[in-house]
């Protein structure tokens, strides 16, 4: 697969109307590919599917489906079965410790980074081998090396799209095939949500600029022989490294893991105020889970994207 599109090559992408997902979307598009977007919410994908049809040419197709359900995931799943190239970008992650976040949170967001994902892989893969061409990128994060967000789902979630990717791409099927399966292994990445949710930027030296980070992962999938793991920068490739090789007990150290059951228990829950308004229930503030992220509350967001 060229670094170019081939006419009717489409590219399915989740949690694409801003942050890294519209960040990869318009890297495909700038490469000729047609566009299906997907997100739970119809007016920015709607407007962006518009902004880049009129800038690049192309055909964008906006999703408008919740990725935490079954209607969403069917959705979602009966038009990943004709994708050339499939993005599995949207996910969630929850800033509060596992014993204090409601079951109804960790189940969206384990639908949305666990169930989504494999549904997805799982509704594209038959058809992109038997067209004999194809590429997935699953988004996963530095949290999955290693148990550095202590104390809840997020990083064990993450672990799986690292583990899957892996599982699939080192089978002889797809070894011998044209078609790859890529992990986007991310740090901290800077986007639009941040800004919604109020959410402090971090340190510039632990920082990536989500434009980069879609750039760098759009020419990975795009090789001749794409990389089974992306990390889109020297220092998370050091530290994503070390993470995966140090051993348990120096990779949990107080200095480079987070540990929420301290944390959380003394930070007071505030109204929602991020995001999108909600009506009933305790279902979570924050994004659309459309971005990579979705904190429980506003304040209890750690993570950056993804």
């Amino acid at each position: 697969m060229s670094t170019t599109g081939p006419e009717g090559s489409t590219a399915l992408i989740t949690g694409a109307s801003y942050g890294i997902g519209a960040d990869i979307a318009r890297a495909l598009a700038a490469r000729g590919h047609h566009l299906v977007l997907v997100a739970r919410s119809a007016e920015p994908l709607d407007r962006l599917a518009a902004a880049l049809e009129a800038e690049f040419g192309i055909s964008a197709r906006p999703l408008a489906a919740d990725l935490s359900t079954e209607a969403g995931m069917d959705a979602a799943a009966a038009r990943a079965g004709d994708a050339d190239i499939l993005v599995n970008n949207a996910g969630a992650g929850l800033g509060l410790s596992f014993e204090r976040t409601a079951w109804e949170e960790e189940r969206r967001m384990l639908a949305l980074n666990v169930v989504a994902p494999s549904r997805l892989v799982h509704a594209a893969l038959p058809g992109m081998l038997r067209r004999g061409r194809g590429r997935i990128l699953n988004v996963s994060s530095v949290a999955a090396t290693a148990p550095v967000w202590q104390g809840t789902t997020y990083g064990a979630s993450k672990a799986y799209a690292l583990a899957l990717t892996e599982s699939l791409a080192h089978t002889r099927r797809i070894r011998t095939s044209p078609v790859a399966l890529t992990a986007l292994v991310l740090g901290h990445t800077v986007s639009e949500f941040h800004e919604r949710a109020g959410i402090a930027p971090s340190p510039p030296s632990l920082t990536l600029a989500s434009p980069y980070v879609a750039e760098r992962a759009v020419r990975a999938i795009l090789r001749r022989r794409p990389p089974v793991v992306c990390v889109p920068s020297v220092r998370y490739k050091m530290l994503a490294g070390l993470l995966r090789h140090l051993p348990r007990r120096v990779v949990a150290l107080p200095l480079l893991a987070d540990d929420f059951t301290v944390t959380s228990y003394e930070a007071p829950r505030p109204p929602y105020g991020a995001g999108e308004p909600r009506t009933g229930g305790r279902e979570s503030a924050g994004s659309d889970g459309q971005d990579g992220v979705l904190p429980a509350e506003a304040h209890g967001q750690r993570e950056r994207q993804p």
